[in-house]
């Protein structure tokens, strides 16, 4: 079995990243190497990294503490640098990488596909996972199962659970509607329990993506035309052209809080005006690309604009109406 390369995304979220680090450091494979891109403005979030590292935190809150404690023994094999100098780092178990500039959630990802794809081979994998979620100490082997037993699979997602309610699922997956040109979650608030649904999914969604090292040098990097959102659509669309489906794993166990870093409610019913823009501005982006910008793209945004009007939610009809000009 191959290294898996884990990668976590950061942007001022340090006390989510920590807590993450922490779960992962207990998965029961051992040949895996995680790289974190620093995505945020200050040296905030690398500095509170050192201090972990070196064991200078001696307590984390979580709602989990079966899984994330007792904290890894200190101090951590990892390396500091910034991001032109990430060359071939085979010994240490975590690489902190300090981002030139935050350029979104694909470029910040891409800086280490790019690395994983010099200098990984073809018995590798990749693990894209949020920063604000943790896992089971068999999540990863359980991906890798999932993986052996269908290698027709391009791009595999997790079931994700709520990390503030995980007896209940968040999402196995998404699809894509191509008559109002929405994406929407499948499973979203069934019981954890469930393992199997008869709706199959078009694409896994970005908090925990995991795909064979093969795989990625036949679809490629993640599209930096997307800051944020619709990168994972993009992504499983790009492997179905390439012959490869999209699917979940039922026993790979993520937790996700779910949109802290772009002030997004943990219950997803409320999203901030960032990543709303971000979304709409995505949305089109991912039509012009895979469907025709037609008579019907525009009346699908007219209803959305219409239904937030009707909600007397007079900001986001805003961002809906300004989001069919982009270019």
């Amino acid at each position: 079995m191959g290294m898996t390369y884990i990668i976590l995304l950061n942007y001022n979220g340090y006390e989510d990243t920590i807590e993450c680090l922490e779960s992962l450091l207990k998965l029961k494979i051992i040949n895996y190497q995680i790289i974190v891109i620093d995505n945020s403005e200050t040296n905030t979030s690398i500095n509170y990294f050192q201090k972990w590292a070196k064991g200078e935190r001696e307590s984390i809150v979580t709602s989990f503490p079966s899984i994330i404690y007792p904290l890894q023994e200190k101090p951590i094999d990892c390396i500091f640098i910034e991001e032109n100098e990430l060359i071939n780092f085979k010994k240490n178990k975590i690489i902190f990488t300090k981002a030139k500039e935050n350029k979104g959630f694909a470029a910040g990802n891409n800086i280490a596909l790019h690395y994983i794809l010099k200098y990984g081979n073809k018995d590798s994998f990749i693990w894209l996972l949020n920063n604000d979620t943790i896992v089971e100490n068999n999540t990863l082997s359980s991906l890798i199962a999932c993986y052996e037993k269908d290698k027709s699979v391009g791009i595999l997602g997790a079931k994700l659970l709520y990390y503030y309610e995980p007896s209940k699922i968040q999402t196995i997956g998404g699809k894509f509607h191509p008559k109002f040109y929405y994406p929407y979650l499948v499973g979203e608030g069934l019981k954890a329990t469930i393992n199997k649904l008869e709706e199959k999914i078009d694409y896994a969604i970005g908090a925990s993506l995991f795909v064979s090292y093969e795989n990625l040098n036949k679809i490629g990097v993640l599209c930096e035309d997307y800051f944020l959102y619709y990168e994972e659509l993009d992504w499983s669309y790009r492997a179905k052209q390439e012959g490869l489906k999209t699917d979940w794993c039922p026993e790979a166990i993520v937790y996700h809080k779910e949109g802290k870093s772009i002030g997004t409610s943990s219950n997803h019913k409320k999203r901030s005006i960032l990543s709303q823009k971000h979304m709409f501005r995505s949305r089109k982006i991912f039509c012009e690309k895979y469907y025709k910008i037609s008579f019907q793209f525009y009346t699908s945004t007219f209803l959305m604009f219409f239904n937030r009007i009707r909600r007397f939610n007079f900001t986001e009809a805003r961002i809906v109406l300004e989001s069919m000009f982009i270019k």
